[in-house]
């Protein structure tokens, strides 16, 4: 992208930034106070407020390749310091773990990754292996393999999540509740998982996240 069209980018932002000065400066002087977390993956098509039309100040948001969760215990303590300080901090009733279609960092777990070019990336792609390894033994046939792992990893991701205190003591309180998500990169749709039944059911048949 050209500098200069991030630059016209800004100037768009600074005539919003003076119709909304209000939201903006209360949100400065006020201080964060979302009921949201988002654990979303970095890739640049998946942007959190832009698929949920959020504002300014109603997510708090972490992302990472392959939107995943390292367990309590890991040294890659950068996603969990964002959850600690989420539940911990601001008090967030709510925690979304959204993978999306054609994760490349999902793929690439497919590939043969040369770990002395790029260490961090195949150290970090080891949270996402059980999830293939998951798939591959239900046998899912090839073709749906891809998806299936995505989806996999979501909810793999998902039960890391209950690895920290925190997030174990706000279900078992009733004051946090995890949601796993799935954005559709071609169509828009997000699928949200629905434990008792054990599918994936478009999210607008969802309970809104605000109650």
């Amino acid at each position: 992208m050209p500098t200069s069209k991030l630059i016209s980018g800004y100037r768009r932002f600074r005539k919003r930034y003076k119709e909304d000065q209000q939201l903006f400066e209360r949100l400065a002087e006020e201080g964060q106070n979302p009921k949201v977390m988002w654990i979303g993956c970095s890739d640049s098509r998946v942007v959190p407020e832009l698929i949920t039309g959020a504002d300014p100040g109603e997510i708090f948001i972490v992302r990472n390749i392959a939107n995943l969760v390292p367990p309590a215990t890991s040294p890659a303590c950068a996603t969990g310091a964002g959850v600690e300080y989420a539940v911990l901090h601001l008090g967030v009733s709510h925690i979304v773990i959204c993978g999306h279609t054609g994760c490349g960092g999902i793929a690439a777990l497919d590939a043969d990754l040369d770990a002395t070019a790029q260490p961090s990336i195949v150290a970090w792609l080891d949270l996402a292996r059980p999830a293939k390894a998951s798939v591959l033994a239900a046998g899912v046939p090839e073709a749906d393999r891809a998806l299936e792992t995505i989806k996999t990893n979501v909810l793999l991701q998902l039960e890391n999540l209950r690895s920290y205190p925190c997030v174990v003591e706000g279900e078992r309180r009733g004051t946090l509740t995890l949601h796993a998500w799935l954005y559709d990169l071609k169509a828009g749709w997000i699928f949200s998982y629905h434990f008792e039944s054990r599918r994936w059911k478009p999210a607008s048949h969802y309970t809104p996240l605000a109650e």
